[in-house]
């Protein structure tokens, strides 16, 4: 596809870059792949999670309220039946399993991922394939730690203060910051969970500003994108009436594929902007 003379407006040129990065990289036929990917990571990571809440007696309720905030309804049912059906016999021998496939096919995400933030960023193929699949594998374990620490963050918050408040006589103030402040420290958990992904797909060290904005731009987007798609389900879209139980698998699809994209555009910002600062010193 040819593409006209980019503009000499800095914002309108950016835009005008994006776009063709989206079209010549791909972007969409990336995103597919990656949310195929997220899918099958989605069950066996609920398995994990939903065997560790029962082992932790944590509260599922609690998670839940939390994600409706900001995901489509339709998608809080299906983890609620499902984190409630597996939840209900947890044991030390579904946890293994779930750890065992959550690692898999988050590795598979991952790497998805990290291919498209390489081309991104005009780096090609992996040059060693063995540090590739290392790094994936402990970016991949990191993450799971990072979900498992998120959870007992959101979940076991309030008893543990209320614990320190009798106990070890912990300001009541000190306990109510720290109660507003979890779901801040969860955001910024998720910033950095992505900033070193896009790190780490890298061969060689970047500068701080080659990587910031791409990942504040993805996660800020994908909060808005993921609540106007929920209202627009909600109150517009109405799937579970036009297509019946197949409806849930619609809006499931339909989101992890907006999540996708919208987390490689991240890294197609990166890109751009490096390309407006060559093009201003040139």
């Amino acid at each position: 596809m040819k593409f006209s003379t980019p503009p000499k407006n800095r914002f309108l040129r950016g835009l005008y870059l994006m776009a063709r990065r989206f079209m010549r990289h791909n972007v969409g036929i990336q995103g597919a792949a990656l949310a195929f990917y997220l899918l099958f990571t989605m069950f066996p990571l609920m398995i994990f999670i939903s065997a560790l809440l029962g082992l932790l007696r944590l509260d599922v309720a609690g998670i839940l309220q939390v994600l409706g905030e900001f995901m489509p309804e339709t998608v809080v049912e299906v983890l609620d039946v499902y984190l409630t059906y597996v939840g209900q016999d947890p044991s030390p021998q579904l946890l293994v399993f779930g750890l065992v496939f959550s690692i898999y096919f988050p590795m598979r995400a991952a790497n998805a991922l990290m291919r498209a933030v390489r081309t991104a960023y005009h780096l090609g193929p992996p040059r060693e394939a063995v540090g590739h699949w290392l790094k994936t594998l402990l970016y991949t374990v990191l993450l799971i730690v990072a979900i498992a620490l998120t959870l007992v963050l959101m979940t076991v918050g309030d008893r543990l203060l209320t614990y320190a408040v009798v106990h070890f006589r912990l300001p009541v103030f000190v306990a109510e910051l720290w109660a507003r402040l979890r779901f801040p420290a969860v955001a910024v958990a998720g910033y950095f969970a992505l900033f070193f992904l896009y790190a780490l797909a890298q061969d060689s060290r970047q500068p701080w500003r080659n990587i910031w904005p791409g990942t504040l731009a993805a996660l800020g987007a994908w909060l808005i994108l993921s609540w106007l798609y929920a209202w627009y389900v909600e109150h517009i879209a109405h799937y579970s009436l036009l297509y019946g139980s197949i409806g849930t698998v619609i809006v499931l699809l339909i989101w992890l594929n907006l999540t996708a994209v919208t987390l490689i555009m991240g890294a197609e910002l990166n890109g751009t902007l490096i390309s407006l600062r060559k093009d201003r010193k040139s």
